[in-house]
């Protein structure tokens, strides 16, 4: 509705333009918004307000030369109203609001969705955990904000490709080996050196465990066996990682190796191609990049002195490997501690030729863990953090996956088991899931009684008038609007709060039966029970929706 009176708008500037009402200016910032008071109709805008200062007029006078040239050839407006020192409300008529009852209840779980392939062509890189230890809070928040951005971007027409990048080619894989291989040893000499850089905990000795009933460790020269042991011990942990995420409702259309980069060439052509482009340098025995030339705040090393590759060589040619892929947009989610790593990947990025908008970078603050007031800081299993997996055990996948996006990825989170367990408002997940089992109770009710929702819905939606039900009609029509926005912001928490607006409007409009019988939704007049059925049967259909492009399910009965 709001893109509609935007619409309209634009169309009555040009006109009051065109016609020397108002001087032609450049379009100002304005806004269309929800008045706080129902009396000022359903929309307001303060776009008269914007215009005064290029127009040198009153705004009041503006916004009355606005309001008396209307080019609402669509007829969606019941009354046009100025008010204060310019605003101009709205008020939408009746037909426009049953329309979109019809659309939602119609479409239903298609309802805010586009046809696929209609848009671009998106690669979401996230998770992309090390293969050396269980999957830990930090990961279940990207996971659940990397998944949930993949499912709106689908639903809204783009295809998506989800990618997890593998980190095999590091140290990390090496002293994984050697973590596993000192357990092992330790077993028959307690004495045996563990690594000073070493993975703690007990899923350490549980490898050993599990690699040393597969093959004959002590059959092996130390240096073999910890080969053996990194191997086997990335494949385990790989495994466990997956199935931690598929428990998590996140899947993975490509799972890309590190390792491949080096074995495949793609490391060694991608510094080909650069130093053609003249974009490498040499200086004290290492090869450089010259990110300073776009952004960065000085040049960086890509292969060392002693001929070793760095981190930041596999990383510009796994992202150059992205973008050969026909991608046309790629998004990384990465822990805020990689802050630091933005400038230089988008840098190199630029230095390649790629348009500086194709990477986006989203960082993902801390988790803190709180039971019975207090922070849990470890977990006997992984030695220093507690696993997504001992979460999962606590609260249950919905309740995680809703939790980790109540903030903004940009801010710590703290996650409040207890909270979470409770069956009270105060739980935002239950709240907004209660709302949509309600629905469903009605319907049962309804039922019973042997009332249905009519073939002809237009028939008896006139009979919706009360203030809380065009409240929620209007809220419901936001919905694909502000699916768009997250695609563009990627703040995939606006989902979980209009989730919870929704759900509390409909609670309070439940509740309204319950102190006159006159507005419970099923009452003795058909029609109009016919009508409050309709309206929540849209309720249902986009809680169920946006939970679902959540990751959470929306039961039926609770």
């Amino acid at each position: 509705m709001k893109e509609k009176i935007d619409d309209i708008l634009q169309k009555t500037l040009k006109k009051c333009f065109e016609k020397g009402l108002l001087k032609e200016c450049p379009l100002p910032t304005y806004l269309i918004e929800i008045p706080n008071n129902n009396d000022h109709g359903h929309f307001a805008t303060n776009l008269a307000l914007t215009l005064a200062s290029p127009q040198r007029r009153r705004p009041r006078e503006i916004a009355e030369i606005i309001a008396d040239n209307l080019e609402d050839k669509g007829s969606i407006f019941e009354t046009v109203e100025t008010a204060g020192a310019g605003f101009i409300n709205f008020r939408i008529r009746p037909e426009e609001w049953h329309r979109l009852l019809i659309e939602i209840t119609e479409k239903r779980d298609r309802y805010g969705s586009i046809d696929r392939g209609t848009k671009e062509k998106i690669n979401i890189e996230f998770v992309s955990a090390n293969p050396t230890g269980p999957l830990h809070l930090g990961h279940g928040r990207g996971a659940a904000l990397g998944d949930t951005i993949c499912r709106i971007l689908s639903f809204r027409g783009h295809e998506v490709v989800r990618e997890f990048y593998i980190n095999d080619a590091g140290l990390q894989i090496r002293i994984l080996g050697e973590s596993i291989y000192s357990r092992w040893m330790q077993k028959k000499n307690p004495a045996y050196p563990f690594p000073d850089n070493g993975y703690h905990g007990d899923y350490i000795t549980d490898l050993a465990e599990d690699i040393s009933t597969e093959v004959d460790l002590s059959s092996m020269e130390p240096e073999k066996a910890i080969e053996i042991c990194s191997k086997k011990g990335k494949e385990r942990m790989l495994a466990e990682i997956n199935n931690d995420l598929g428990l998590f409702r996140t899947q993975f259309d490509v799972w890309f190796t590190e390792s491949d980069l080096f074995s495949n060439g793609l490391v060694e052509r991608s510094l080909k191609e650069m130093e053609a482009r003249k974009e490498l340098y040499e200086k004290d025995g290492a090869l450089w990049i010259k990110t300073s030339d776009f952004g960065d705040d000085k040049d960086r090393v890509l292969r060392k002195s002693d001929g070793q590759f760095t981190y930041f060589a596999s990383d510009i040619s796994y992202h150059l490997d992205k973008h050969g892929r026909g991608f046309s947009k790629a998004i990384d989610i990465w822990g805020a501690d990689h802050h630091g790593y933005i400038p230089r990947m988008q840098s190199a990025m630029k230095a390649n030729g790629i348009d500086e908008n194709w990477l986006s970078v989203i960082l993902i603050q801390l988790v803190k863990l709180f039971k019975e007031g207090r922070e849990i800081k470890m977990s006997k299993r992984a030695g220093q953090y507690v696993t997504l997996r001992e979460l999962l055990d606590e609260v249950g996948v919905d309740a995680a996956r809703f939790i980790f996006l109540t903030k903004a990825h940009d801010s710590q989170l703290d996650f409040d088991i207890d909270l979470v367990k409770k069956h009270d408002t105060d739980n935002p997940v239950y709240y907004v899931q209660y709302a949509h089992a309600r629905v469903c109770s009605i319907f049962k009710k309804a039922e019973a009684e042997g009332i249905s929702i009519p073939s002809e819905k237009d028939l008896v939606l006139d009979t919706l008038t009360l203030d809380e039900e065009i409240s929620l009609i209007r809220l419901m029509e936001e919905f694909p609007s502000l699916l768009d926005e997250i695609c563009a912001s990627f703040d995939a928490h606006r989902l979980t709060y209009y989730l919870a607006d929704l759900a509390a409007r409909f609670h309070k409009y439940f509740n309204l039966g319950l102190k006159n019988s006159e507005n419970r939704i099923v009452t003795a007049d058909i029609p109009l029970s016919q009508a409050r059925l309709i309206l929540a049967d849209a309720v249902r259909i986009v809680i169920k929706t946006g939970l679902n492009l959540l990751g959470v399910n929306a039961p039926e009965r609770m």
